[in-house]
C-alpha cells in the first residue's frame, strides 16, 4: 500500500478485500446462522431512536441503523448452550451487507464481556465510499469477544440464549442482514490490510499537507535497491540518513535462552520506486549444520502521521510494502528461543528481499548464548498493563510474551453491575470471573484496582464512592460530591457501603481464583498539597477502610512525588502507614526513597504489620523507544524495584495519532486477531528483558560462595554498571516540573554495553 494513499485507492483496496469473500466462504467448515434485519423481532432491537423501520431497495428489504446511535441487535447464540462463549480458539467472520452511504467509515461491535464495563467492544470499521453500493463487510469476531447476555441480579438483563451486536454509524446506514461463518487464514491478512488502508484515509487531508520526506543527502549506489542493517532499538525514519557502508553488511542479534529477541534492517529505494517489498529468512544453521530451533516473527513497519510527522508507529505481520524514491523503510522480526529446546550457538543464514523491481539480500547472524533467563516470575518481578478497555484474553497472551504479569485497572472501565436488594449489596461478577480466571490461566498474578480517577478532580472523580451512594437513589452525583468536599473523611454513610463493597469484592476474589487485587481509593493521592487539604485525610481514610473490610488486601498508592514540591517536608511518607504497595516515578527528586520505603517496610513487619513492595512507573512523553528501555531496564534495576506500570498500554486505542501531542497513552493495539505492537511496546519489552538479565546475573553472583572471589568481581561490575545508570539521564528526562515523568538515556549505546558486560559474565561462567 502507498504510504500516500489517497481516498479512491484506499477504498478501492476496501472494495477488492470484499472480493475475498467468496474464497473465504468456501473454507467455511459448517453452515452458521444468518439474519434479515428486517425479520428480527422488535423486542431484540435497541431503543426506537436505533433503528428505522423496515425498507425495501429493489428486492432487498432491510433496517437502517440510524445515525450517531449504536444501533444494537440480539441474535441467538450459535455456540454450545452449556458456555458463555464459544470455545477457545475458534474464530469467526460476520459479513454485514449493507449500503454504503457513509462519509466515514461505521463501527461493528459485538456483546464482549471485556471491554468497558464487560459490554460491547468493536470489533472492526467497514464503508465509508458513500458511492451508494450494496457491499458485503467482513468483520472478525474471535471467541473471547464473543459472550451470552448474562445478569445474576438484573432479569431484565438476563436472556442468557442470546448474545448481541452493533453497528454504529455517522448516517442513517441500510443494514440487509448479518451471517456468520469460520474464519479463515485469508480473513486476517484481509482484516490488517483493510485497517491500515482505513488509517491512510482518515489521515488523506493531512498526508496530503505533509508529504513523506526524502533523504537529504542520497547516497551514490548502484542498483534499485540497498538493504542495511539498523538497530532495532532506534525508529528507522523514511528520511534517515543511509550510510553507504553499511549496505549489505549481517544483521546481528545476540541472545539468551528462554527470551524473545530483536533484529531489524531498512531498505532503501534508490532513485526509484520500489513496489510489493517483502523479505523471508533463511534457514539459519550453526557451523556443525544444525538448524536453530526457535521461532522467528516477521513484520513490517507502517508510517503513519504523529504529531505531524511521518512515524513508524505500528510493526504489523510481514505484508508486501511500497517504498517512493529516495525514502527508506524499516523491516522489523524477533527471534524466540525456548527452554529444552534451543541450543546455544552461533547460526547463520540470510534475509532475502524482494521487490518487483529487483531484489537483494543481507546476512543474518543469531548468537544463543549459553544463558538461561530467569522469566519475570522467578525473578519476582511483575509488569502491570495500564487499560481504559479490559483487553481479550487473547491479548494478555501477548502481553504476556512480552514480559507482562498483571493488569492495572480503573473502577470506570472494570465495573460490575450492583445493586441494593432489600438493603443489601449484590453484585453480579460473571464476566469478571470469567476474566479473571482467564487472565490467572494464561499466567498474570495481580490487578492494580484504581477506584476513582485523577486526585485533582476530585470529589468528582471518585467513581466507586459516586456509583454505591448512587444505589440509594436519595440524590444526585453532584450533590454526593457537593457534601463530600467539605469533609475531611468519606461520608459516613457512603463509607459503610464502601467497606461492604470491598469485603464482598475481596472475598469474591480471593475463593474465586481471581488475580490479587490492589486497590486504591484514587490516582497520584500527592495532589492534596496543591488541590487540596481535604484530599490527604480522605485517601487516608479511604486506606483505613479497605483494611478494615478485609486485612488481607494490600494497599496500593501511586506516588508521583517524593520532596521537594510545594514545599512540603519529608513528603515522601505521607502515606507510608497507609499503603503497602508504593508505586513512585519520581525517584529522580530523591535517589534514597526505595531504601526508605524498604525501611518502613522492615519497621512495619516488626510491629506485626505488612512488607512494603517498591515499585515504579513512568510514561510515555519522551517519545523516543529507547527512554521505555532505558527506564524498565537498567534505570529502574538500579534502585530494585520489582513491579512496573506505564502510561499507558491501550488507553483510548484509536489508529489514528496524527492530532496526539507529547504524552501517548498507548504501545500496542489489541485486534480480534493478532495485537500490534509499537516500537515503544519493543522497547519496553526489551528493557524488561535487561531487567531479566540483571535478575539472572544476581541469582548467579551475589550467593555464589563456592567462588566467593569471582562473584566479588562480578557483583563490583554491576554495581559500577548501576552508578553510571545514575548519572545517565539525558536532559530530555522528565523532572518536577514536567508532569510526564520520562527517563530517557543521555547515550543509547550505553543499553548495549551494559547488557553486553553482564552477558560476557553469565556465558563465561556458563557450565558447559
Amino acid at each position: 500500500m502507498r504510504e500516500a494513499l489517497g481516498h479512491a485507492a484506499t477504498l478501492s483496496l476496501l472494495l477488492a478485500g470484499a472480493a475475498l469473500v467468496m474464497e473465504t466462504a468456501l473454507a467455511a467448515e459448517e453452515a452458521l446462522p444468518a439474519f434479515n434485519l428486517a425479520d428480527i423481532p422488535e423486542k431484540d432491537l435497541d431503543a426506537k431512536n436505533a433503528w428505522g423501520a423496515v425498507q425495501t431497495d429493489g428486492d432487498i428489504r432491510y433496517r437502517a441503523a440510524l445515525k450517531g446511535a449504536q444501533a444494537g441487535f440480539r441474535v441467538k447464540a450459535w455456540w454450545d448452550e452449556k458456555s458463555l462463549r464459544p470455545a477457545e480458539g475458534e474464530r469467526f467472520v460476520v459479513e454485514v451487507k449493507y449500503k454504503d452511504v457513509l462519509p466515514k467509515p461505521a463501527q461493528f461491535l459485538a456483546r464482549s464481556g471485556v471491554g468497558y464495563r464487560f459490554g460491547f467492544s468493536r470489533l472492526h470499521q467497514f464503508g465509508g465510499a458513500n458511492d451508494g453500493q450494496w457491499k458485503t463487510a467482513c468483520i472478525p469476531a474471535p471467541w473471547d469477544m464473543l459472550a451470552r447476555i448474562v445478569s445474576s441480579i438484573d432479569p431484565a438483563q438476563h436472556a442468557p440464549e442470546m448474545t448481541a451486536l452493533a453497528i454504529s454509524a455517522a448516517a442513517d446506514l441500510p443494514v440487509a442482514s448479518v451471517s456468520v461463518r469460520k474464519a479463515a487464514p485469508a480473513d486476517e491478512t484481509r482484516f490488517y490490510a483493510e485497517t491500515r488502508a482505513l488509517i491512510a484515509a482518515e489521515q488523506a487531508d493531512a498526508r496530503a499537507k505533509n508529504p513523506p520526506p526524502t533523504v537529504k543527502d542520497p547516497p551514490a549506489l548502484n542498483g534499485p535497491i540497498a538493504a542495511f542493517p539498523w538497530e532495532p532499538g532506534r525508529r528507522l525514519f523514511q528520511n534517515c540518513p543511509v550510510n553507504a557502508a553499511e549496505i549489505g553488511k549481517a544483521v546481528k542479534v545476540r541472545m539468551c535462552l528462554n527470551e524473545l529477541e530483536p533484529g531489524s534492517f531498512g531498505v532503501y529505494a534508490n532513485g526509484a520506486a520500489l513496489t510489493g517489498v517483502e523479505y523471508e529468512v533463511a534457514s539459519l544453521t550453526d557451523a556443525a549444520g544444525r538448524a536453530l530451533k526457535a521461532t522467528m516473527e516477521r513484520r513490517t513497519a507502517e508510517y503513519a502521521l504523529l504529531d505531524s510527522q511521518w512515524t513508524p508507529i505500528r510493526l504489523w505481520p510481514a505484508y508486501a510494502a511500497d517504498i517512493p524514491a529516495g525514502r527508506s523503510h524499516w523491516f522489523f522480526f524477533n527471534v524466540e528461543t525456548r527452554r529444552g529446546e534451543t541450543a546455544p550457538g552461533v547460526y547463520k543464514g540470510s534475509i532475502a528481499i524482494r521487490a518487483k523491481e529487483a531484489k537483494t539480500e543481507l546476512p543474518l547472524e543469531v548468537e544463543v548464548l549459553p544463558v538461561d533467563l530467569l522469566t519475570m516470575d522467578e525473578a519476582g518481578l511483575t509488569m502491570f498493563g495500564c487499560y481504559d478497555n479490559t483487553p481479550p484474553l487473547h491479548d494478555i497472551e501477548f502481553e504476556r510474551r512480552y514480559n507482562y504479569g498483571g493488569a492495572l485497572l480503573w473502577y470506570s472501565q472494570f465495573q460490575f453491575p450492583m445493586k441494593l436488594q432489600d438493603g443489601k449489596l449484590a453484585l453480579d461478577f460473571t464476566y469478571a470471573d470469567d476474566w479473571m480466571k482467564g487472565a490467572r490461566k494464561r499466567g498474570f498474578s495481580g490487578a492494580i484496582w484504581y477506584l476513582g480517577g485523577d486526585s485533582a478532580k476530585l470529589p468528582g472523580s471518585a467513581k466507586v464512592l459516586i456509583h454505591l451512594d448512587g444505589l440509594e437513589k436519595k440524590r444526585s452525583a453532584e450533590q454526593w460530591g457537593n457534601a463530600q468536599k467539605v469533609q475531611d473523611r468519606i461520608l459516613p454513610e457512603t463509607r459503610k457501603l464502601f467497606v461492604e463493597w470491598m469485603r464482598q469484592v475481596n472475598a469474591h476474589a480471593v475463593e474465586n481464583g481471581w488475580l490479587e487485587l490492589f486497590p486504591t481509593l484514587h490516582d497520584e493521592p500527592q495532589k492534596w498539597a496543591s488541590k487540596g487539604a481535604w484530599i490527604k485525610p480522605f485517601f487516608k481514610d479511604g486506606c483505613a477502610a479497605m483494611r478494615e473490610a478485609d486485612p488481607r488486601i494490600r494497599v496500593y498508592g501511586c506516588i508521583h512525588h517524593v520532596k521537594g514540591w510545594q514545599g512540603v517536608p519529608d513528603l515522601w511518607k505521607v502515606f507510608i502507614d497507609d499503603i503497602d504497595v508504593y508505586n513512585t516515578n519520581a525517584i529522580g527528586e530523591d535517589n534514597d526513597v526505595c531504601s526508605k520505603v524498604r525501611a518502613a517496610g522492615a519497621e512495619s513487619v516488626k510491629k506485626g504489620g505488612k512488607d512494603k513492595l517498591f515499585w515504579q512507573y513512568t510514561g510515555l512523553g519522551g517519545g523516543v523507544p529507547d527512554s521505555q528501555r532505558f527506564s524498565f531496564g537498567f534505570y529502574f534495576g538500579t534502585w530494585g524495584s520489582t513491579g512496573f506500570t506505564a502510561w499507558a498500554y491501550n488507553w483510548d486505542a484509536t489508529w489514528d495519532l496524527s492530532g496526539r501531542k507529547g504524552d501517548l497513552a498507548v504501545t500496542a493495539w489489541p485486534t480480534a486477531y493478532q495485537t500490534i505492537p509499537s516500537p515503544w511496546m519493543e522497547a519496553q519489552r526489551e528493557g524488561l528483558d535487561d531487567r531479566r538479565v540483571i535478575a539472572t546475573y544476581q541469582k548467579r553472583f551475589a550467593k555464589d560462595r563456592a567462588e566467593l572471589a569471582q562473584a566479588r568481581e562480578a557483583m563490583k561490575v554491576l554495581e559500577a554498571i548501576f552508578e553510571e545508570v545514575k548519572t545517565s539521564r539525558s536532559k530530555r528526562s522528565g523532572d518536577n516540573k514536567e508532569a510526564g515523568f520520562f527517563d530517557s538515556v543521555d547515550d543509547t549505546a550505553k543499553l548495549v554495553r551494559w547488557r553486553n558486560a553482564l552477558l560476557d559474565k553469565l556465558a563465561a561462567g556458563a557450565k558447559p
